[in-house]
């Protein structure tokens, strides 16, 4: 758990620094609040296929414009969910988890000036699976993920973002839920990228 605080408490300050860096550039600012449907994703691993539930996700955007319609973004987002394994011979419940995406990006408008403006979104960041019982430790990932959508203005000050997104978990180097002493083991092994979907609409306010 010491490494994944040392890890998740490294990467945030590099987002912070960006950001603060890109903020003094800015000329726009724009907080988005949203929520939606995160997919659930499968894993083949050295347990048998590992299955995370779809389900309702939530969480927020903050832009900062840095010129030619492109804009440095940083979000978070958080699911809870259910974790479960397939070992062949019977599926079996394993416990329930929080998903937590920590991403920084750039987002590229197409129509800055119209009323409905598409756009691209490349990030890249980390992923936090955060078992819901102490008898099992967490694991935090690298995650690329591409995006498309729409921004739609209401008034010059507030406006609706929809946003469709694919998340890549990057597990390269192993997941591992561990158990605690006394717990039975559940270590959990793959080499591979993960795929999840995310569905949202975003409240749009410019702040500065």
């Amino acid at each position: 758990m010491t490494k994944q605080k040392s890890f998740s408490v490294a990467c945030l300050l590099i987002i912070l620094l960006i950001a603060g860096q890109a903020s003094v550039q800015a000329q726009r600012v724009q907080l988005s609040p949203f929520i939606g449907y995160e997919t659930g994703s499968t894993v083949y691993t050295s347990l048998g296929y590992l299955y995370i539930d779809g389900g309702m996700d939530f969480g927020g955007n903050l832009d900062f414009n840095i010129g030619k319609n492109r804009y440095a973004e940083i979000s978070y987002s958080h699911m809870m969910t259910k974790l479960n394994v397939d070992e062949g011979s019977n599926e079996r419940y394993l416990f329930d988890l929080g998903v937590n995406y920590y991403s920084i990006g750039i987002l590229q408008e197409v129509k800055p000036l119209a009323k409905i403006s598409p756009y691209g979104l490349l990030t890249l960041g980390w992923v936090n699976y955060n078992p819901q019982t102490d008898d099992y430790s967490g694991e935090n990932k690298m995650h690329v993920s591409l995006a498309g959508g729409f921004r739609i203005k209401a008034t010059e000050k507030i406006g609706l973002r929809l946003q469709a997104r694919l998340l890549m978990p990057i597990l390269y180097a192993g997941t591992y839920f561990s158990a605690g002493s006394g717990g039975t083991s559940a270590n959990v092994s793959a080499t591979s990228v993960a795929f999840q979907g995310d569905f949202t609409a975003a409240l749009v306010f410019a702040i500065k």
